[in-house]
């Protein structure tokens, strides 16, 4: 006789948590669909609020852009013209929504202007409504005022971050008083030294020195005479061949002198300083002539002369982004400030000048 078999234990999972873990798993699911779609919201709205700022901006910016305050030139904007405005569509844009503009204006006497406010309205994929609003004033002043910035007033010339006028040679030092010293050889023996007044950069005095400490033996200034004078200085360049190029002349420096040679009555010859040749040579050579100032101030011209052989070299004048070089005139008549960019270059004899420059020695 056979004994019965013992069951095996229950293995498996009933349906009701097969149906708990499925419910679970739905509402997780449900909850991604959620976010994933409130995200999607959120990134389109925040589009659609960048791209109406920007409609907002581009109104306010076109309401900026008159030309005239009142009586506009033919196809120019009037200030006048920057008034209330009722809603209107946007149009010109690529978008999923549809932008209305709307511009409320109040005007103000004192001072005159206007303030101005930018609504855009729109509505989202919901269906909801939305909207910002911008704003900003716009000055009632003629817009040809601004041309005044760069303008300076009649007699005083434009002054530079030193504090000083651009007549002033920038290597000038600043020895307090409204005056600044420049040497114009530094090489020279004695030390010879030049007193500018910071506001005319006219010339003021002339020092002599044996040392060679400037500030020091300037403050206080003695030796030094009072001679009211001008400062004409700038380049000698050189240009040798059958084809010279004054914007790229490629010579090296040559040894010469500078005369500045009064041409009336009440003028007398200046001064001239030429920079010692280099080693090696430079290509260019920098000079300073200091002319007297007469009652009518200075007349005469500045010249080349030797050591530099002038009878197998030309001179040319010129002056930097001057077209016909009108700021450096072959004689000067009645100066009465200084000067700099008063340039020359050196060619070799009977070879025409080139483009941009003008035959200065032997004289046209």
């Amino acid at each position: 006789m056979s004994l019965p078999t013992p069951c095996a234990a229950a293995r498996g999972t009933s349906l009701v948590e097969a149906v708990v873990a499925l419910a679970v798993l739905a509402f997780g699911m449900l909850a991604v669909v959620a976010v994933q779609s409130t995200l999607r919201l959120n990134a389109d709205i925040a589009k659609q609020r960048s791209e109406a700022v920007r409609i907002a901006q581009e109104a306010i910016e076109a309401a900026r852009a008159f030309s005239a305050v009142e009586s506009p030139g033919a196809g120019q904007a009037s200030y006048d013209a920057v008034t209330s405005a009722a809603a209107q569509t946007v149009v010109g844009y690529t978008t999923n929504t549809t932008y209305t503009l709307t511009r409320s204006v109040v005007t103000t006497d004192n001072p005159p202007g206007k303030a101005i406010r930018v609504a855009v309205a729109w509505t989202d994929r919901n269906g909801e409504a939305q909207g910002i609003e911008l704003d900003s004033v716009v000055a009632g002043i003629d817009p040809r005022v601004s041309l005044l910035l760069g303008a300076r007033p009649n007699g005083i010339p434009p002054r530079l971050p030193f504090g000083r006028s651009p007549r002033v040679p920038q290597e000038a030092v600043d020895i307090g008083g409204g005056r600044s010293a420049y040497q114009p050889s530094p090489s020279a023996a004695p030390t010879v030294v030049w007193l500018f007044d910071n506001l005319s950069g006219a010339i003021t005095s002339v020092c002599s020195f044996a040392g060679t400490d400037v500030v020091t033996q300037l403050v206080p200034a003695t030796d030094c005479l009072d001679e009211p004078s001008y400062l004409v200085s700038g380049h000698v360049r050189y240009a040798f061949g059958v084809s010279p190029d004054a914007a790229n002349p490629g010579g090296t420096e040559t040894p010469i002198g500078m005369v500045a040679v009064a041409t009336d009555a009440g003028s007398v010859n200046g001064e001239c300083l030429v920079a010692p040749v280099q080693s090696p040579p430079a290509t260019s050579t920098a000079y300073s002539c200091r002319v007297r100032r007469g009652t009518s101030g200075w007349t005469g011209t500045v010249e080349l002369t030797s050591p530099l052989p002038l009878d197998q070299f030309d001179v040319c004048r010129y002056v930097n982004d001057a077209p016909g070089n009108a700021g450096h005139p072959p004689v000067y008549v009645n100066l009465d400030r200084s000067l700099s960019d008063q340039n020359f270059l050196v060619v070799d004899q009977d070879v025409p000048c080139p483009s941009g420059t003008q035959p200065h020695q032997p004289a046209p």
